[in-house]
């Protein structure tokens, strides 16, 4: 999934939560970090993987519950956020989701499709592969940072918090 959808959707969370702006903002960059991969030519390597999320974070997350309890919150939220990246992953191709418990990288696929005719057939195709992990170095990678399809999804999303902020009142007809 292109970078522009992992930043927005947890922005709009936040945002509908009742985060603040700026916070949301800095929460929604963490969902940005596990393709910091790519940086080093490989992608979907262990930054993609829930456990390995967990297990470096669960230390953090008790120091800040011990020492900072203010603080504890906004790192529950930014492993959400993080999380939210490797679950947007999943049904965009293999994803080592469980590494290093699980040596497999998952991948799931679901499509509802209709036939219109003389009669309304609806097919539901619904698939969890899997294939063996292998994090290699590529000698280049091409990435989209955002699609149309992505860009106008985010602006129709994202639009009616904006109307919202700048104060825009829409009376009910």
């Amino acid at each position: 999934m292109e970078p522009l959808l992992h930043f927005v959707i947890p922005f709009i969370a936040f945002m509908l939560l009742g985060v603040d702006l700026r916070k949301s903002f800095l929460l929604s960059l963490l969902a940005l970090t596990p393709d910091l991969d790519a940086l080093f030519l490989v992608h979907r390597s262990f930054t993609h993987s829930l456990v390995a999320l967990l297990a470096a974070s669960t230390p953090l997350l008790l120091l800040l519950y011990k020492y900072r309890r203010d603080a504890f919150k906004n790192g529950v939220m930014g492993i959400l956020s993080i999380a939210s990246h490797i679950a947007l992953d999943l049904p965009a191709g293999y994803t080592p989701l469980l590494w290093p418990l699980y040596n497999y990288s998952i991948w799931i696929q679901t499509e509802l499709s209709a036939h219109l005719g003389s009669t309304l057939t609806m097919v539901l195709d619904a698939r969890i592969l899997t294939e063996p992990i292998m994090f290699e170095v590529a000698e280049s990678l091409d990435t989209s940072l955002f699609t149309s399809t992505g860009l106008i999804a985010a602006l129709v999303v994202i639009t009616p918090l904006f109307v919202k902020r700048i104060g825009w009142k829409i009376r009910h007809a």
